[in-house]
């Protein structure tokens, strides 16, 4: 009697599903940085751009585009931002050439803290430029791609061989209160780039101008806007197997990237979705959701405690995860041995953290946070932005004017909705939940030694 011939379809899909989970988790930031640039380089929103600190729609490749203003509440084009810096942002591409990046003189400003922060197109921060290892008087780098060469008359410059042809520059400039702003912006207009001799005009690269569908977050369409993964993993698969066939990863990611063309996810320019069969398809978008909440759940504290230091930022080696999860919170985050970030989402007693109630959070006399640059701590609220309050105050640090220090050298901040009497050391907090970041630049050796102050609800509540 013949044996009759399994049916392999279902293999085939829970293959796909597992593979779409996979590719999900190591492709969320690339996109991330696709969307992003073809986000800001919309040549139809040319000359839209209003100075707002990290708005830079309409901007072309390879030239700069400098933030006049620290970020506020009204500034959405990224989640998480600063706002104790000016940004300055570029998009490099690298394809037809070298770029000149000029790398200011601290000296000639008094020293003010800077870093010009270089990210690959999967978000690794490969390099940091700025006085701790281009001296104080700074000088002229040689930007090149993976595959590019150095012009012969530029031998004698500093190289800096960068990992993908798409390159996201991040300066950062420390600025204080309005009246401290002119002087960083000298600074930072001593930021050039330019192409080397015989580079051309830099286009951009084609999966930003082929990108599927409007540039809007994978994360943010299925998992808080609730659009169903049927109508949003074909488009990101698309868009994926586009960006890898610019940027193909590292070398020992080569493996596990050919996993992905077991079921028809290839780095493509002319993948296209419709052209995989069904089990397949049925499978990568099973996956894609398992991935969209596996990601989305790194996000949260898994156990509640009062503050969470993101162990590895910046550079991420094989953790696919943590790259992703830190993506989705906030793209362009630093290396550790630059900035270490702290989150807070819960207080002393581990509950979530909610502006209707009141907090205190207590550094004790010698016992700020151990940095060689500054510290600040802003507050988010539940969209992952900046928020708009009275005062208009979204972050408290060691810069801050006004700040009133106990006589004996200790430091209390109060934190909430409602106003106190005294709002010196006041960060307004919305009536409903909230979140903070302690940012502390070049932290010293031995940080994570230090402990970070709880806040403490206070009982006398209105």
């Amino acid at each position: 009697m013949a044996r009759t011939p399994p049916d392999l379809s279902q293999a085939r899909r829970a293959l796909a599903r597992s593979i779409g989970l996979t590719a999900f988790v190591y492709g969320y930031p690339l996109t991330e940085t696709y969307r992003t640039c073809r986000k800001q380089t919309d040549p139809r929103d040319a000359g839209k751009a209003d100075a707002r600190n990290m708005d830079a729609r309409g901007m072309r490749c390879n030239t700069l585009h400098h933030g006049e203003r620290p970020s506020t509440d009204a500034d959405r084009d990224v989640v998480t931002p600063a706002n104790d810096l000016l940004y300055t942002l570029s998009w490099i591409h690298l394809k037809d050439g070298p770029q000149l990046l000029t790398v200011p003189s601290s000296s000639a400003h008094a020293g003010r803290y800077f870093v010009l922060a270089l990210y690959d197109a999967y978000t690794e921060n490969f390099e940091n430029l700025g006085p701790r290892n281009c001296g104080t008087e700074g000088g002229t780098v040689v930007l090149v791609g993976p595959h590019g060469s150095v012009p012969e008359a530029l031998r004698g410059h500093r190289v800096v061989r960068c990992p993908t042809d798409l390159v996201w520059l991040i300066g950062r400039i420390v600025v204080g209160d309005e009246s401290d702003r002119s002087a960083a912006r000298r600074l930072q207009a001593d930021i050039v780039l330019r192409p080397a001799p015989g580079t051309p005009d830099g286009a951009r690269p084609a999966a930003v101008e082929h990108w599927r569908g409007e540039p809007v977050d994978a994360m943010a369409a299925a998992f808080e806007n609730g659009e169903p993964a049927a109508q949003v993993a074909p488009r990101f698969f698309t868009n994926l197997c586009q960006a890898m066939a610019e940027a193909p990863g590292r070398t020992q990611d080569r493996g596990l990237v050919a996993w992905f063309g077991q079921i028809g996810l290839l780095p493509l320019a002319s993948f296209a979705w419709e052209a995989l069969d069904e089990p397949a398809r049925e499978g990568l978008i099973e996956g894609f959701a398992d991935g969209v909440n596996l990601v989305a759940a790194q996000g949260r504290n898994r156990r509640p405690r009062p503050w969470m230091i993101h162990g590895a930022t910046g550079r991420y080696g094989n953790e696919y995860l943590g790259r992703a999860r830190v993506a989705y919170l906030g793209l362009g985050a630093l290396a550790t041995d630059e900035a270490v970030y702290a989150a807070a989402h819960f207080d002393a007693q581990q509950q979530p953290l909610d502006g209707r109630q009141r907090y205190v959070m207590q550094f004790e006399a010698g016992e700020l946070p151990p940095v060689d640059a500054f510290w600040s701590v802003t507050l988010y609220d539940g969209n992952r932005f900046l928020y708009g309050n009275e005062i208009q105050r979204h972050s408290i640090g060691d810069r801050t004017p006004g700040l009133h220090h106990a006589a004996d050298g200790s430091l209390r901040l109060e934190i909430g909705h409602q106003r106190p009497a005294d709002t010196r050391n006041w960060l307004p907090a919305p009536a409903g939940r909230f979140y903070l970041i302690l940012r502390m630049y070049h932290p010293r050796e031995g940080f994570r030694d230090w402990r970070i102050p709880e806040l403490q609800p206070l009982k006398d509540q209105p």
